[in-house]
């Protein structure tokens, strides 16, 4: 990790910009808060930059005073942060220019990534980007959590960690959760926030999925689809499919859950002149089998437990491509 090389930055530096990835989950958004929080408590200007709308589940979180869709004309920063992003192609767009940011620096967890940034403090250890951000505030100086800092960096890690659930959830995370508390997390209001809070299209838009459910290689792989006629018939958005993977791996047997979800292609269409449509793939495993292996494979990348990719295909060829790359994994 370059912790050192962060901490110099921040401290030869004045004015920071915070970002997430493209489309910010609640890690992405919440550690992004987070971290401009520390950098405000150690003396800095920090905004934090989301050209993307926010998921209705993330709002609870919003603060107007930091948070930024545009960038005004004259800003001007010592160096941009972007968290919990381990792929180019999910850094935010528009992305500010070098002479208007600075250098990029990367926070982030994920094992899968590519090369990106021009320096990068990875915890693959971590279990949430959340977690990297409390780690550097407190090599920059900053013991005590920011009370502004609490609730997002609360998300980012109940939201990682599905509530602490998932194997990666430590002793450490727990003591971790406490302090957040401590420093003024509402547990209930990020529960209910991140989990529950449903529309009922999104409630409508579960059903449907679960519809659609098939098992394969004996029951290990569950496969989940969701195509753009699906949402649009039933009122729903692209934010309501995040998580409906987790119905496929609740399934007692199965190993591995896939959630295949028509994409629009940025710029492309099809033969007809219609959007062409690509596949979103969503991995979730039960713990055994290592579905970042799966997504890398698809030109994605991820995590042991959970991980991603888009691929250029319909969604019968890309559920034939996870089935193959399924079977290689579990035999």
């Amino acid at each position: 990790m370059s912790v050192e090389r962060v901490v110099d930055l921040v401290r030869a530096g004045e004015r920071f910009l915070v970002m997430g990835h493209r489309r910010p989950d609640a890690d992405a958004f919440g550690s992004a808060l987070g971290w401009a929080a520390f950098l405000r408590a150690a003396g800095k200007h920090a905004d934090v930059y989301v050209p993307d709308a926010l998921a209705p589940s993330l709002e609870y979180l919003r603060d107007a005073a930091v948070v930024h869709a545009t960038l005004p004309a004259e800003a001007r920063y010592d160096a941009a942060f972007v968290m919990d992003t381990a792929a180019r192609a999910l850094l935010p767009t528009p992305l500010p220019p070098r002479d208007v940011r600075g250098p990029l620096v990367v926070v982030d967890h994920h094992a899968a990534h590519d090369d990106v940034g021009d320096v990068v403090v990875r915890d693959v250890g971590a279990c949430a980007t959340g977690e990297v951000v409390i780690a550097l505030g407190r090599a920059l100086g900053v013991e005590a959590i920011p009370a502004d800092a609490a609730r997002p960096l609360y998300a980012a890690i109940v939201a990682d960690t599905g509530g602490f659930r998932y194997p990666t959830t430590s002793a450490h995370t727990l003591r971790l959760g406490a302090e957040l508390l401590d420093a003024g997390a509402d547990p209930w209001e990020a529960a209910y926030s991140l989990f529950e809070g449903w529309e009922p299209a999104r409630l409508r838009l579960l059903s449907a999925v679960i519809d659609t459910l098939e098992t394969h290689l004996d029951g290990r792989l569950a496969i989940l689809r969701v195509t753009r006629e699906m949402l649009s018939s039933l009122g729903a958005d692209d934010d309501m499919v995040e998580g409906l993977v987790s119905y496929g791996r609740a399934l007692r047997g199965v190993e591995v859950a896939a959630l295949l979800w028509e994409w629009p292609r940025a710029g492309g269409t099809s033969a007809g002149g219609t959007a062409a449509l690509d596949t979103k793939v969503s991995l979730r495993s039960q713990g055994r089998a290592d579905v970042s292996v799966i997504a890398v494979e698809l030109g994605g990348g991820g995590h042991r437990g959970a991980a991603g990719a888009q691929v250029e295909a319909s969604l019968d060829e890309t559920a034939r491509l996870v089935r193959k790359s399924c079977a290689r994994l579990l035999e």
